[in-house]
């Protein structure tokens, strides 16, 4: 219930119009700091620290290189708790599905390749790094095509 709450309050403030300020909300022991100059919100409790916004992720961080030229999203996510750690991105590149696909084959290591699919003009393919293992850092980046752009997500993270 208290995550719910975390949510609520923090998109009240990310709704609430815009100054280049920090603004500091609190309440059953969550603290909620919407950050605009950094475009983001930011919760923390006992639990964890949890950002999003467009700056909340160095996509430096994320474990696999970044397409050239795509652009950030405004959805960044990063998480960090007593059980584990993850961040999250999303870009976006005008360039077609296969040679987005093709540059990721070729960076990302041979075996990677988790899925692929396509259909008439929709296509998915998803790549995993990593272990599952306990403790271990995981990558999974997952492409898809819509509307003649490339949609790219990032997603690293670890469990303690």
């Amino acid at each position: 219930m208290r995550i719910l709450s975390a949510l609520a309050i923090a998109a009240v403030i990310v709704l609430a119009g815009c100054s280049s300020q920090k603004k500091v909300y609190s309440a059953n022991g969550t603290t909620v700091t919407r950050d605009t100059a950094s475009n983001t919100v930011t919760m923390q409790n006992k639990e964890g620290v949890m950002t999003v916004g467009k700056n909340a992720v160095d996509p430096a961080k994320l474990g696999v290189p970044i397409y050239p030229g795509a652009a950030q999203g405004e959805g960044g996510m990063s998480v960090t708790s007593k059980t584990g750690s993850g961040q999250m991105a999303s870009f976006t590149t005008p360039d077609g599905f296969d040679k987005v696909y093709q540059w990721y084959k070729s960076r990302l290591p041979a075996g990677s390749e988790k899925m692929k699919l396509g259909s008439g003009d929709s296509s998915v393919v998803e790549f995993v790094t990593g272990s599952q293992k306990h403790g271990e850092m995981q990558t999974m980046v997952m492409l898809s095509e819509k509307k003649g752009e490339t949609d790219i997500i990032v997603s690293r993270g670890t469990n303690r």
